[in-house]
């Protein structure tokens, strides 16, 4: 530790407080530097540990009024060994950050109010031996926020040592993280740094270098200790420049002089104050009130009074419902396997969530009221954006591509062609459109702007223009994002809070747990001061909508490959999108967009590619890629990655390849897949296990079974196999199969779990037509054997082996029309008449060879143990069904087929056979 005199009181201010005139804070950036190490532990297990090399500060005093004159310092500081007992306690390192910038700036005066804030705490944090033992630990006062370690809810109190009997100096110190405050697609400090004009220092000209150098940061150290420092001092310095920008962007946008903990977080604060600026009340529009309620406090024994916002009464009674009309996006995959080369536009809705939450009028939610009948629901006197919502019992005609109305179950959201749905007038009224059938069995609707107002004094009256709250917070949102050039903080920052505000909305509605360190317990996340399932269901059935129209009213030789959240896949070129965009909710959608930004289209091209592959939900990749011909009439020049589409389905690969890598890497794991595949996985340590066993943040490996057949969301259509050639020349052939709906939810689950029945015990891959006429005659086996005829069948060839069994017994006691045989059959068979019994061994070689049906003389004896013919047990498959013709046709003509079978199973897994490399439209076109 430095050598410098003992810390004064008159070196710092008094702690901030809610009545303080002058607000100051002392903000930190800190980094470490480490670099991973394999050891013994003291059980003699061999474990990783991250040694740490170096402690790095940053550090300024701000106030409300010093912007660009703040006192500022940076340094480093290494520990003393390679030990866990080597490193820094936290308050070791803030009295080595403070003595030195008290030695270079001796009329310095610091805040005790301290932020102490780095990028990704959870690797950070366990730096100091502090977090080694758990008593040390605990008076941390860690939150887990979003997987994150900071300190929320109770500041953590450090003392600064004066030496002898002195009293010390209380800092109370707010541990924070840039990665909460970062706007989506800036998430690294790389990104933060290029944002604000610090770009992290490159450690070679060589990549491998480059990479080498980080993860040795060792060797480093000795060979180029300046670079070292410099390097490592920079991290910590962004960190501290972005704090404060927050800090003072927040200052001017709402008044309040602090830093807020998560980006959505002042969403929700800068739109309760446009509220206010409005003249509105923000408990109102969300449906809530102040509530005075009593509790005992067992250590002062006496009642507390306290407030606390409550749903206000008739939103509170239908509250459950509203939520149970809240669903996620759209999330389908359409087509297995390689699709058709052609020119394939990924579009997405332009600002999707913001454009439909414009549309929210100001609610009187003294108005809920029941709807009352299916004329009511879907007669003249409700419209897409009213806030109406109702369970209903639908069926869609067999030719709609695409059903609308969504149905949540324990694997997602799930479309079919009849059901029961709860969701929100949008998206009832168009299935009305597409022809289906609907009966309400409950509804709620609430009046809103479209049929009041407010006037002057308060009073609500009916006829008037009444405020739109989210139009008017987006569009301010949308202007001060203009103001600023792209790619920069403020347009970054503008743009991150128009598009997060939805999040809020329907954050807590559904169960979600994260864990709580200090209870050590996991506990759902509640709600947002925002929070409404009227405002949550409205916004994702809308986009839901508009998506499914356009869906729908494309030419039907327009293929979907993939719907994901607010954009799909598709052949249809920008004409016949549209002419599809026409649709009653398209119109309201470009009204949105006209009011928000002044743009007359509702849709964007992200991507063109020629011909993609797939295999689930979220689960694309990029055959061959777009040539620079396929983006004419777009007005854009794309870039690299736009003419690549991937979502990866869950599967991790290693970051450092570019988007292309991963691309030709996923192509090249599901083609070469196989059933026993795995990937080893590295994943970095998790936050309760770091936290319960005082670890440091290290890379964990684990072995995964690769998983890329196909979800069944949807029920295969056609099939054929394809032969494609990637852009490394090398030749493939797999199974493709288009999908139409299922008809309703039970097939699905059905289908799901008989799927994982046959994949149980031996796993499965559908990569040609013969692995997927496998699969469906297991299928048609499992589905028609179910009940008391579905026991004991074998995995392995089990529907032939009940044929044999059943076919057995009926000969031995001449049932079922086997007591007949066709003497035509037995050539040379003098002395043979129809009446002939067969023995044992003839007739198990004559279902084995002449048949197909595996059979021994054994098999025959121990199926004729059996003293009764149990009718209907054999599983009715195409393949039972055509044998047992075969079998009455050559061997028992008066064989009784249906007292075999079990009854017709309600559908099947069969699929048209077809040419699926056929474009489904001319690219030329």
């Amino acid at each position: 530790m430095q050598a410098i005199v003992n810390f004064r009181p008159d070196q710092f201010f008094p702690k901030n407080r809610k009545s303080s005139k002058h607000i100051r804070y002392l903000v930190i950036g800190f980094d470490t530097e480490y670099q991973r190490e394999a050891i013994v532990n003291a059980d003699g297990l061999a474990e990783v540990r991250n040694q740490v090399l170096s402690y790095q500060y940053s550090c300024h005093v701000i106030t409300p009024d010093n912007a660009g004159v703040e006192q500022h310092w940076s340094g480093i500081v290494l520990p003393e060994g390679p030990s866990d007992d080597d490193r820094l306690t936290m308050a070791e390192f803030l009295d080595h950050a403070l003595r030195d910038g008290l030695k270079r700036h001796p009329n310095l005066r610091l805040p005790v109010d301290v932020y102490l804030v780095a990028h990704f705490t959870r690797a950070d944090v366990p730096g100091f031996s502090d977090f080694k033992e758990e008593k040390s630990r605990k008076a941390m006062n860690l939150d887990n926020i979003r997987n994150l370690f900071m300190n929320v809810s109770k500041d953590i109190k450090v003392s600064l040592k004066r030496g002898g009997k002195l009293k010390p100096i209380k800092l109370h110190v707010k541990i924070r993280d840039t990665i909460a405050l970062a706007p989506t697609g800036a998430k690294s400090l790389a990104k933060l740094g290029e944002i604000l004009g610090y770009e992290k220092l490159k450690l070679s000209d060589d990549p491998k270098r480059e990479q080498h150098y980080k993860e040795n940061m060792w060797e480093l150290l000795q060979a180029n200790w300046p670079l070292f420092r410099d390097y490592a001092i920079r991290d910590a310095e962004v960190c501290a420049q972005y704090t404060i920008r927050m800090i003072r962007l927040y200052f001017d946008k709402t008044g309040v002089f602090k830093l807020p903990v998560t980006l959505t977080s002042i969403g929700v604060d800068l739109i309760q104050e446009h509220w206010r600026s409005q003249g509105l009340d923000p408990l109102e529009i969300v449906g809530k009130e102040k509530v005075a309620e009593k509790r005992w406090n067992a250590q002062t024994k006496r009642y507390v009074t306290s407030t606390e916002p409550k749903s206000l009464p008739k939103l509170f009674w239908s509250e459950d419902f509203f939520t149970e009309c809240y669903h996620g996006g759209r999330n389908e995959q359409f087509w297995f396997g390689p699709a058709p080369e052609g020119v394939w536009y990924d579009y997405d809705l332009s600002s999707a969530y913001p454009s439909a939450m414009a549309l929210i009028g100001e609610p009187d939610w003294s108005t809920i009221t029941p709807i009352a009948s299916t004329e009511e629901l879907l007669g003249p006197g409700l419209t897409v954006e009213d806030l109406a919502f109702a369970n209903v019992n639908f069926e869609f005609p067999e030719d709609v591509r695409y059903p609308v109305l969504p149905v949540r179950t324990e694997n997602g959201l799930l479309f079919p062609r009849k059901g029961n749905s709860t969701t929100h007038i949008s998206e009832i009224l168009l299935a009305k459109q597409l022809g289906a059938k609907i009966e309400l069995v409950e509804g709620r609707r609430v009046d809103s702007d479209r049929v009041i107002s407010r006037r002057d004094d308060g009073v609500r009256e009916y006829g008037g223009n009444a405020k739109q709250p989210f139009l008017n917070f987006a569009r301010h949102c949308i202007d001060e994002r203009a103001k600023h050039p792209k790619k920069t903080l403020d347009n970054l920052f503008w743009k991150e809070l128009v598009n997060s505000t939805y999040g809020k909305t329907a954050q807590g509605l559904r169960e979600r747990r994260i864990y709580d360190l200090r209870d050590a317990d996991t506990k759902r996340l509640g709600p947002s001061k925002i929070t409404n399932p009227v405002y949550a269901a409205f916004i994702t059935a809308f986009c839901r909508g508009v998506l499914s129209e356009i869906m729908n009213a494309l030419p039907p030789d327009v293929q979907i490959f993939s719907v994901t959240t607010d954009g799909f896949l598709t052949t249809a070129t920008d004409a016949q999108m549209t002419e599809a965009a026409k649709g009653q909710l398209g119109r309201r959608y470009l009204d949105s967009r006209i009011k928000l930004a002044a743009q007359w289209g509702i849709y964007e091209v992200k991507h063109i590619i020629r011909q993609p592959v797939g295999w689930r939900t979220r689960g694309q990749a990029t055959l061959r890629p777009s040539v620079a011909a396929d983006w004419g009439g777009t007005g854009m020049e794309p870039k690299e990655d736009e003419r690549v589409v991937l979502a990866k389905g869950g599967i991790k690969l290693d970051a450092m390849l570019s988007k292309a890598e991963q691309n030709d890497k996923i192509v090249d794991l599901f083609f070469d897949r196989k059933p026993t595949d795995t990937l080893t996985v590295t994943m970095g340590a998790g936050i309760r296990e770091m936290y319960e066993q005082g670890m440091d943040f290290v890379d964990k490996t684990m072995t995964k079974r690769l998983s890329m057949e196909f979800d069944w969301k949807r029920k295969p259509k056609a099939a054929g196999e394809v032969t494609v050639t990637t852009d490394g020349g090398q030749s493939r052939t797999h199974l493709a199969f288009s999908t139409q709906p299922w008809d309703t939810v039970d097939q699905f689950n059905t289908t799901r779990d008989i799927w994982a029945d046959y994949n149980k015990q031996t796993p499965h891959c559908l990569k040609s037509l013969a692995d997927y006429q496998a699969w469906a005659e297991y299928f048609e086996g499992k589905l028609a054997a179910q009940g008391p005829a579905g026991a004991y069948i074998a995995k392995e060839d089990g529907v032939l082996k009940r044929l044999r069994r059943d076919l057995s017994i009926a000969h031995k006691l001449r049932k079922a029309g086997t007591h007949k045989i066709n003497v035509a059959s037995f050539s040379g068979g003098d002395g043979i008449t129809s009446d002939h019994k067969l023995k044992v061994k003839d007739f198990a070689r004559i279902l084995n060879d002449g048949f197909g049906i595996p059979c021994t003389k054994v098999d025959v004896d121990n199926a004729r143990k059996k003293t009764a013919f149990v009718p209907h047990q054999v599983p009715r498959t195409a393949k039972t069904v055509e044998l047992l013709g075969y079998i009455k046709e050559t061997l028992f003509p008066e064989l009784e087929v249906e007292q075999f079978l079990t009854p017709e199973a309600a559908f099947s897994l069969h699929v048209e056979d077809a040419d699926m490399t056929l474009p489904p439209r001319d690219p030329a076109a």
